[in-house]
């Protein structure tokens, strides 16, 4: 919910733990999903959901990194790392052919965290397009 509210993106917090709670049932058959928790009893500090996808540019099964976030109050701790390894990990024990994601314009830290686990960055805009009539 805080990374939503950071862009404007009109999500409740009820609506946002359903998906959580969808991805989190799904058990690999069409994601991947980690809630990070530094300690026990504490709330959640962070979270990555990657979802399968077929994809022409890695010729078979990919993964598309839907959301990677730390918490404000829980960064610099490597955590971000830690998430994204997770997903790494996961991608090679499932055969898995590569990884596409994106990250906000000017974030630094995402992007020398990406580069430093060997993503490369594409020349590339992304659009969206979403169905408002559903809500109705």
């Amino acid at each position: 919910a805080e990374d939503m509210r950071d862009q404007n993106v009109p999500q409740d917090a009820d609506s946002l733990l359903a998906v959580a709670d969808l991805a989190l049932e799904d058990q690999g058959r069409q994601c991947f999903c980690r809630v990070l928790r530094p300690g026990p009893g504490q709330p959640a500090a962070g979270l990555v959901l990657a979802n399968i996808i077929f994809s022409v540019k890695f010729a078979g099964r990919a993964l598309w990194i839907e959301n990677l976030y730390v918490s404000k109050s829980w960064r610099r701790r490597g955590y971000g790392r830690l998430l994204v390894s997770s997903v790494l990990d996961w991608a090679e024990d499932h055969q898995i052919k590569g990884i596409d994601l994106e990250a906000y314009q000017g974030n630094t830290p995402a992007a020398v965290l990406y580069r430093s686990l060997g993503f490369e960055r594409l020349n590339r805009e992304r659009f969206y397009f979403a169905f408002s009539w559903l809500d109705d």
